[in-house]
């Protein structure tokens, strides 16, 4: 579950829960009347000045909370938020900081906000709900101790706070009636839930009703000061990543150990080892990986009404299909690794390259060997390639504003591959007349903006000593200005290498200039004019210069050059070259432009 929202939020729902204070309009009455103190001693004393006065509670919860059991400090503002069965997610709060604790191999981090981890971790959370009742002790002997609340206004008291931290989904059950409890001291200690759906079957709502109870006992301040102070002690008891075995992260994995069958621990583990010796990832990526696996077997653990559906051979193939998804590079798993992986941005760069065992062949050409593959899933617009883009410009970065020129061909001719996939996923995913219409489905289906404002000159090259006709040929971008598309504007088709490139038997790219013999004018204008994945945007100057325009660019002083082209590309940029600026016009600068 996730807590991080807004405090904002939080305030608002709380202003909800107070509004019921003594003396004013609660959803069973009118008008508040001025009470004397005869009529007080009348009616009774009130439930929420007896709460009130409690200052160490203990909470024990059912498995739709975060935890199995809550002990507060009220006063003092202390709070411990114990793990649920099987679990290890320790909280520790002391007023406004805490410390949320995933064992001893996960370790911990610490948080200035307590609200940003959970509000079950303010004891408002509880007692907010029941003081808005405005409930006298006459009211409780009157329904001999055992209060039924069934009016919607009070029940949203209740409802809101358990929405807002994830207890319940509001869209699939509504809250119908309350039950609550009281000691005999007019202390509540228990409250039930009696919920109602369209969508969940009578079994799913006795289950969830059942998890949803809260039992209340109350404490005194050396069992909760011994209870604190212990809880604090174990939440120092972290290990160093030096220390930490695959197998021992393994062990803290809350979801994954509820699984409690043996051989899946087994495989889980071989995994972790498989993704760091032949993988060749870091320690932090192979610990992002498990996490991803813990994330995903949520709905796999005993905390929740779909686990007692889930067989053995679900849960494994569950397990393989996030394996696999570590292996296909730009998927959700494989870009979680990529992102917490701490290996320094050049060798980051290169491992994706060694993952799809990428080599130069002996014409200078980037060639993708026995490996792992980009995931078909992969947008052009992806977290992934910004992620990869942002690797190599800090790979070059010698400061904010300035970069060295990129010097490896693998990684400058790994955005070849990187435009075969987006030209690609487009023609695969989305339908239309031409390429241009499904970019633009594609676009629309992400509720995205295509840029059209960057110049197309490099892309609509003429052959040496011929005259620049005018542009036919324009370059659209995915709104990050990474990945673009040369559109054909007088056919709507993609200008592609990919349309001309021979894919040999063994799967390997045509380099040689001779396998291009008979290409035809046309077509050899297709691979020097085609798209090209960028490593920054044109408005990061020095970057893109750096790292995007000077790798391709052909150069006089070929001692000073590093023009990291393919032979096949270095042959054809003799013949095509870009038009002069001083002839060349921008016709196209929107999608308006098209029509024109």
């Amino acid at each position: 579950m996730k807590y991080g929202k807004s405090i904002i939020v939080w305030i608002c729902i709380w202003l909800v829960l107070f509004a019921g204070k003594p003396g004013t309009v609660r959803a069973t009455g009118t008008v508040p009347e001025v009470h004397t103190e005869e009529q007080e001693e009348d009616s009774g004393g009130s439930c929420a000045e007896i709460l009130q006065k409690e200052r160490y509670v203990r909470v024990a919860l059912g498995d739709c909370y975060p935890g199995s059991r809550v002990e507060f400090d009220i006063r003092r503002e202390r709070a411990v938020l114990y793990p649920a069965e099987g679990e290890k997610r320790l909280v520790v709060r002391n007023k406004e900081e805490a410390v949320l604790y995933y064992g001893r191999y996960r370790g911990k981090e610490e948080y200035d906000n307590y609200q940003m981890i959970s509000p079950v971790l303010d004891a408002g959370f509880f007692s907010g709900p029941l003081k808005a009742l405005d409930l006298t002790t006459k009211d409780v002997e009157a329904q001999q101790f055992q209060v039924k609340i069934d009016e919607e206004q009070e029940l949203e008291f209740f409802f809101t706070p358990l929405v807002y931290a994830g207890v319940i989904n509001g869209e699939e059950v509504e809250l119908n009636s309350i039950s609550i409890s009281y000691d005999e001291t007019y202390r509540p200690i228990e409250i039930r839930f009696i919920l109602q759906s369209d969508i969940l079957s009578l079994e799913q709502l006795l289950y969830l009703e059942e998890e949803l109870i809260q039992r209340y006992d109350y404490m005194d301040l050396t069992e909760f000061g011994e209870n604190f102070q212990e809880a604090q002690e174990i939440t120092e008891e972290t290990a160093s990543e030096e220390e930490i075995t695959i197998a021992n992260y393994v062990t803290d994995l809350n979801n994954i150990l509820r699984v409690k069958d043996a051989y899946f621990i087994q495989r889980l583990t071989h995994q972790g080892e498989e993704l760091s010796y032949f993988a060749g990832w870091d320690k932090k990526a192979v610990f992002a990986y498990l996490e991803a696996v813990n994330t995903r077997f949520n709905a796999f653990g005993e905390n929740g009404y779909e686990a007692r559906n889930v067989t053995q051979e679900e849960y494994l193939q569950e397990l393989e299909n996030t394996y696999k998804s570590a292996r296909q590079i730009g998927s959700d798993v494989y870009t979680y690794m990529f992102q917490e992986s701490g290996i320094e941005p050049m060798k980051k760069a290169l491992l994706v390259l060694r993952q799809m065992g990428a080599y130069l062949d002996e014409s200078g050409m980037l060639q993708m060997g026995a490996g792992d593959r980009f995931a078909p899933e992969m947008t052009p617009h992806s977290a992934f390639l910004e992620e990869y883009a942002a690797c190599v410009r800090e790979a070059y970065a010698k400061n904010e504003h300035a970069y060295r020129q990129l010097d490896n061909k693998m990684i400058h001719q790994f955005r070849m591959y990187i435009d075969k996939h987006n030209i690609e996923y487009v023609r695969n995913n989305y339908k239309g007349p031409t390429d241009y219409e499904r970019l633009k489905s594609y676009a629309k289906n992400y509720e995205m903006k295509l840029y059209y404002g960057e110049p197309s000159r490099h892309h609509n090259k003429v052959e040496g000593g011929k005259l620049f006709q005018g542009q036919k040929y324009d370059k659209i971008l995915t709104p990050n200005h990474l990945s673009e598309f040369i559109i054909n504007v007088e056919t709507g088709e993609f200008v592609t290498q990919w349309d001309v490139l021979e894919i040999r038997e063994d799967g390997t790219v045509g380099s040689t200039v001779s396998e291009y013999a008979k290409a035809g004018d046309k077509e050899e204008q297709k691979i020097v004019d085609t798209e090209s994945f960028n490593y920054a945007p044109a408005d990061y100057v020095d970057a893109h210069n750096s790292l995007d325009v000077l790798p391709a660019s052909p150069s006089r002083d070929a001692k000073k050059s590093l023009y990291l082209e393919n032979d096949l590309k270095r042959a054809l940029k003799e013949i095509w070259e870009s038009p002069k600026k001083l002839y060349y016009r921008e016709r196209y600068k929107s999608s308006k432009d098209y029509l024109k």
